[in-house]
């Protein structure tokens, strides 16, 4: 488990240095992630993780308070997003960044060959929540760094 950086410290991780996870939130199929920088390491009010989904995957179909943004490093895929109660997808490539608001319904989903790997990052969900926010401990709430993009 990661200590959690105290003060004003830099934090600097090697992507090669942190667990690659399998996301296990319900909905979520052939995707993996990696947990780079969040609370643990003295970032309240962001996370940033990369995500790789396989052939035939896909993050949950979610909905959420906090905003994120994405950018595509490799791969295609679809970002399944709800439009006046229809679903629209959007082709995504290398190069592509992505702005997710609050409470905006979507899914990343591969249907190619190669893997589909994006950074994601997201806004703490304790800044959306005041009986969050009032959380002065310095210890994360439970799960708030595991939220997904």
């Amino acid at each position: 488990m990661v200590q959690r950086v105290i003060g004003n410290r830099v934090y600097a991780v090697n992507l090669h240095t942190v667990p690659v996870e399998d996301l296990t939130k319900k909905g979520a199929k052939n995707v993996k992630v990696q947990y780079l920088i969040d609370e643990r390491h003295g970032s309240d009010h962001f996370a940033l993780r990369l995500y790789k989904v396989e052939k035939g995957g896909h993050t949950p179909l979610d909905q959420h308070e906090y905003e994120h943004q994405v950018y595509v490093l490799s791969g295609r895929g679809f970002l399944r997003e709800t439009e006046q109660n229809r679903s629209v997808p959007r082709e995504l490539g290398e190069g592509d960044a992505i702005f997710v608001p609050s409470n905006s319904v979507h899914q990343f989903k591969n249907e190619h060959d190669e893997p589909f790997v994006f950074l994601c990052v997201k806004g703490n969900p304790k800044l959306y929540h005041t009986e969050l926010a009032s959380n002065t401990s310095g210890t994360p709430s439970e799960d708030s760094s595991r939220d997904y993009c």
